[in-house]
């Protein structure tokens, strides 16, 4: 192996590997094999003026590094504790640094990276990835706007389309498709959810709920393309659901709409999902309000006993959904209720149901969902199935988690496997 990063013969620059990328699998994959092996040459060409963009604004600027219950948890942790990163972990799995600090995470790898002896070339977007031959064992031409440089071997850690405003803009997919791979359409995901009811002319119209937090548990339920009906759930996660001025969020709807996806091929379309809510999971909705039936104070109404269980615009909604269904409970005494009023109140309580439009675009987005087909890479290496000595990592690949640090997780797991394979095949 050759005993620098990058050295020029015959007005042609080489090196060992090339890392297309500055994310988090690049500097992952970079400070392991300088940490490994100081003597192979490693460049990462990153388009942006700086690397790890993306990771400072990760965990809200906080950097959820991995989750405890993440797939390859202990050789992150390894990583992490070799290059000097003091963690802290909570309760509920998720693992930051110690400072709460994206920046730091982003400095010190970086740092790293540059200590080590990786070459870091940055304002340059990469063009194209090429077979090529050469002297030693070249195997591919990278050209970016500077120069071109041959390699053995080359790291695509481009990131999906995810976040635009960090320079991920999709790339890669071009990239990887030019190598000869099969791209899975890309879809963002963890992202909010717009939908139908928030439509003025909707009765009820859910506006009103605009800026509301609730604990629930979200259910998703999918129709065969041209059904009709309930549908087969699919996903349900209990959570903070958060209201906005166009339709859902929070994080339990960010995972659910891992599992939006369709074929527009046989007809289907986002139209066949349906969302309910349960607005109060902790108990049962219809034997509180038999139970005040049978208790009612003089003067007590339906809708101010609901305000003692749910939130006020919420409350407000539910008897307007129940409304909208022909049944006036709002204004009914609590004693005058009847078993079918209660039965309609707490059906929108338990299952308020609502119609996704769209999904929030890449701007909004976590994560990307397809990209480079998993059956044409080795899950264990990061390896391309189809070129040799071709790596991809990270959300480049046709793999996606829920929010939690898993993401991330992914991110350094296939940067340190790629590192590993590299340096197995170039002992």
């Amino acid at each position: 192996m050759k005993k620098e990063p990058l050295k020029i013969q015959d007005n042609c620059r080489y090196t060992d590997v090339v890392i297309v990328g500055g994310g988090a699998s690049a500097l992952a994959a970079a400070v392991e094999l300088r940490m490994s092996d100081p003597g192979i040459g490693v460049v990462i060409i990153e388009k942006n003026p700086a690397p790890a963009r993306k990771i400072r604004a990760t965990g809200s600027g906080r950097c959820n590094i991995t989750n405890t219950a993440a797939e390859g948890y202990i050789d992150i942790m390894k990583f992490f504790t070799r290059i000097g990163l003091v963690t802290r972990a909570y309760g509920n799995g998720l693992v930051y640094p110690y400072s709460e600090s994206a920046a730091d995470v982003a400095d010190l790898l970086t740092a790293r990276a540059q200590e080590l002896g990786a070459c870091i070339i940055t304002d340059a977007e990469v063009t194209h990835v090429r077979p090529a031959s050469g002297p030693g064992n070249v195997r591919f031409e990278t050209e970016y706007a500077g120069g071109r440089i041959r390699s053995e071997f080359v790291i695509l850690a481009c990131g999906g389309k995810a976040g635009p405003m960090f320079g991920t803009t999709g790339d890669g997919y071009r990239m990887a498709r030019e190598l000869g791979h099969s791209i899975v359409t890309p879809v963002p995901v963890l992202t909010p959810v717009e939908c139908t009811e928030w439509d003025p002319h909707h009765r009820p119209c859910a506006v009103s709920l605009a800026g509301t937090r609730t604990r629930g548990v979200v259910t998703l339920c999918k129709c065969p393309a041209g059904g009709s009906g309930h549908g087969t759930e699919i996903f349900e996660e209990a959570g903070e659901i958060q209201f906005t001025r166009f339709g859902l969020s929070g994080i339990c709807v960010f995972n659910m709409t891992r599992h939006m996806r369709y074929d527009r091929s046989i007809g289907e379309s986002l139209s066949d999902f349906t969302v309910t809510a349960d607005l109060y999971p902790d108990g049962d909705i219809k034997s509180f309000l038999r139970e005040r039936r049978e208790n009612a104070f003089p003067g007590e109404k339906a809708a101010g006993v609901l305000r003692t269980v749910l939130k006020d615009n919420i409350a407000e909604y539910v008897m307007r959904t129940v409304s909208a269904a022909g049944i006036q409970a709002a204004d009914k005494l609590v004693s005058d209720l009847t078993d079918g009023d209660i039965e309609t109140v707490g059906n929108a309580v338990h299952c308020m149901v609502f119609h996704p439009e769209k999904l929030r675009g890449w701007k909004e987005a976590q994560a990307s969902s397809g990209g480079v087909s998993m059956e044409e890479i080795d899950p264990e290496t990061s390896g391309s199935r189809i070129l040799d000595g071709l790596y991809i990592t990270g959300e480049l690949a046709d793999r996606d988690f829920r929010c939690g640090g898993f993401n991330l997780s992914n991110a350094w797991i296939t940067g340190l496997a790629a590192a590993h394979s590299i340096l197995q095949k170039a002992e």
